[in-house]
C-alpha cells in the first residue's frame, strides 16, 4: 500500500493548490471550514439522497468511514451480482481511492453517474469524473458511460415528495477519456508533493478559486497586506497582475496615467486623495422624484431541491420585505413583512406589499433584484399580477446611479450596499448585527422554519432578520438624502 493514499477530493485540492493538498494530509487541524462551506456540503448531501431515492433497489455501501471495509463490500456485491446498482461504491487503483455516487453494473455494460447540486457543467467537474474513471478502469471496472446528473431548473415540483424529473443527465465519457494521461501525471506529482516538505505557495487567486481554501487563515497569518491592494480594481484581474509584476502592490503607489479604465482612474484618484467624490449632478436626478418615496428590499430563499409544490429548483422565493416610507416633510415610517411559518410565503408576501406600497410614488431599490422577483410573483399569482406590475413600474434602481456618482476610498472597489452605507454614516454598518448578509439571512430563515427550532429561538431569529432587512432600507433613505444634498 502507498504511504499516502490519495482520494478524489485530495487530488482536486492539489489541482487548486499543492500546499492545500499537503496541509490536508499532514496538518488537517489547521483547516477552518466556513459556515457557507458546510452549508454547500449539506446541500450536496441532500441532493445525493434525493437522487438515490429515484433509483429503488440500489445498494448503499456504508462502511462507517472504514475504507478497507468499503472496498471489500463493494467487491463482494459486484462479485455476487451482475445486475446491481450501487451507491457510494468504493474502488482503489495505484493508491487512489474513490467513491462513486452511483454505479450501475449490468451483464453487458457499466455506467457511472456523479450527482451534482449545480444546474450546469463546471470546469472542476471534469477532473472530478476523470479521476473516478481512471481508478475504475485501473481496478477492472471501466465504465462504458460516465454521466453527470445535474439539477434541471425547469423542473416544477408537483409536491408529495415526487422528484422524478429533478435531474438532467449529461454524457461526459469522451471528455473523461481524454484526461486519462493527465490524471496519471497528477497522481505521480501529488504523491511526490506529499513525500516532501511543505510547498511554498504565495497567496493568490487559487485561495478562492474554485472554492475558498480552509487553510487561508493559516497561510495568511502574519502577512502584512497593503491597505489598498491593487486587487480592489473591479474587473481588473489582468490589470492587477500587471501592476503586481511591476512591483506595485498598494494602489496609492501606482503612478498617475498608468490606469486607462475610467472607473479604475476614479478609484485610484479617490484612494490617493483619501477624499470621497460625489457628483453634484446626482442631486438633480434625485430631486425629480416626487413624494411619498418608498425604499424597498427583499430577502429570498432558493432551494436546490424544492420543498413547496409549484416551485422550481433555485427559484428565488421571497419571504421578507422591508419598506421605509418618506413624506415630503421628511418624516419616515417603516413597514415590514416576514413569514417564518414554513409555508409557501409568496401570496402573503405579495398581498402585504401591495397594501403597503399604495398607488403612487417612486420605489427605490438597490439593483434589479426586486424587479425580477416582482415579475416572478406576478407569474405565480396571476390574480395579483396587475398590481404587482404597477409596483414594478415605479421602481428606481439606485445602484447604477451610485456607481456613476459616488465613490469613497473605504468602499475598496465595491458598490454593494454593505460597502457603501458605512461610508455615509458609521451607524449604518452591519458588523453589530446577528444577520449581516444575504447568505446569513437564508441560513437564519432555514433555522426559523425548521420544525425542531424552539419558539423562543424562532422569535430571536425573527428579530434578527427584521433588524437586518430594515438596515438595508434605512440605508437607502440615507443614500438618497446624501445624493439630494450633493449640490449644496
Amino acid at each position: 500500500m502507498a504511504k499516502y493514499r490519495l482520494s478524489k477530493s485530495k487530488i482536486l485540492s492539489g489541482l487548486q493548490c499543492i500546499k492545500r493538498l499537503y496541509l490536508e494530509v499532514h496538518h488537517p487541524e489547521l483547516a477552518e471550514v466556513s459556515e457557507q462551506s458546510e452549508c454547500r456540503m449539506a446541500v450536496g448531501t441532500e441532493v445525493g439522497e434525493v437522487a438515490r431515492s429515484l433509483e429503488p433497489g440500489g445498494v448503499l455501501i456504508d462502511a462507517g468511514g472504514d475504507v478497507e471495509k468499503a472496498l471489500r463490500d463493494t467487491g463482494d456485491v459486484l462479485a455476487r451480482s451482475k445486475c446491481v446498482t450501487l451507491f457510494e461504491a468504493t474502488f482503489e487503483h495505484n493508491g487512489v481511492v474513490v467513491k462513486t455516487d452511483m454505479f450501475f453494473s449490468r451483464p453487458n455494460s457499466r455506467r457511472m453517474v456523479e450527482v451534482k447540486s449545480t444546474a450546469s457543467v463546471k470546469d472542476y467537474h471534469l477532473p472530478d469524473l476523470a479521476v473516478q474513471y481512471w481508478v475504475l478502469r485501473g481496478a477492472g471496472y471501466e465504465p462504458d458511460k460516465v454521466q453527470l446528473a445535474l439539477i434541471d431548473t425547469s423542473f416544477v415540483y408537483p409536491g408529495g415528495g415526487n422528484y422524478q424529473g429533478l435531474f438532467a443527465q449529461v454524457d461526459v465519457t469522451a471528455a473523461c477519456r481524454e484526461k486519462q494521461r493527465e490524471v496519471s501525471q497528477w497522481v505521480k506529482k501529488f504523491k511526490e508533493v506529499l513525500e516532501g516538505d511543505t510547498p511554498t505557495v504565495e497567496i493568490g487567486d487559487q485561495c478562492s478559486n474554485p472554492f475558498d481554501c480552509p487553510f487561508y487563515g493559516h497561510c495568511s497569518a502574519g502577512r502584512v497586506f497593503p491597505e489598498y491592494p491593487v486587487t480592489v480594481l473591479p474587473r481588473g484581474r489582468s490589470v492587477a497582475s500587471a501592476l503586481s509584476a511591476d512591483g506595485f502592490e498598494d494602489l496609492r503607489d501606482v503612478p498617475e496615467g498608468r490606469l486607462t479604465n475610467p472607473t479604475h482612474q476614479k478609484i485610484w484618484r479617490v484612494t490617493v486623495s483619501g477624499r470621497p467624490e460625489l457628483d453634484p449632478a446626482v442631486a438633480e436626478e434625485i430631486g425629480r422624484q416626487p413624494y411619498p418615496r418608498f425604499y424597498l428590499d427583499f430577502e429570498t430563499i432558493a432551494f436546490s431541491v424544492p420543498i413547496w409544490a409549484g416551485t422550481r429548483p433555485y427559484q428565488q422565493i421571497p419571504f421578507q420585505w422591508s419598506c421605509h416610507i418618506e413624506g415630503k416633510d421628511g418624516c419616515v415610517a417603516h413597514e415590514q413583512f416576514l413569514d417564518t411559518t414554513g409555508d409557501l410565503p409568496v401570496r402573503k408576501f405579495a398581498e402585504s406589499l401591495i397594501a403597503t406600497a399604495t398607488t403612487s410614488g417612486p420605489i427605490f431599490t438597490y439593483s434589479h433584484f426586486e424587479g425580477t422577483r416582482l415579475d416572478e410573483l406576478a407569474a405565480m399569482l396571476p390574480g395579483l399580477a396587475p398590481k404587482l406590475q404597477k409596483i414594478h413600474g415605479r421602481l428606481v434602481d439606485l445602484l447604477p446611479l451610485t456607481r456613476q456618482s459616488y465613490y469613497h476610498p473605504e468602499m475598496r472597489g465595491l458598490w454593494t450596499l454593505k460597502a457603501v452605507l458605512p461610508t455615509i454614516a458609521s451607524e449604518l454598518n452591519y458588523e453589530g448585527l446577528e444577520v449581516q448578509d444575504g447568505d446569513m439571512a437564508q441560513l437564519a430563515y432555514l433555522e426559523a422554519i425548521n420544525p425542531e427550532t424552539s419558539q423562543e429561538r424562532r422569535e430571536t431569529i425573527r428579530t434578527n432578520l427584521l433588524e437586518y432587512c430594515g438596515r438595508d432600507t434605512e440605508g437607502l433613505v440615507s443614500l438618497t438624502r446624501l445624493f439630494a444634498g450633493a449640490s449644496d
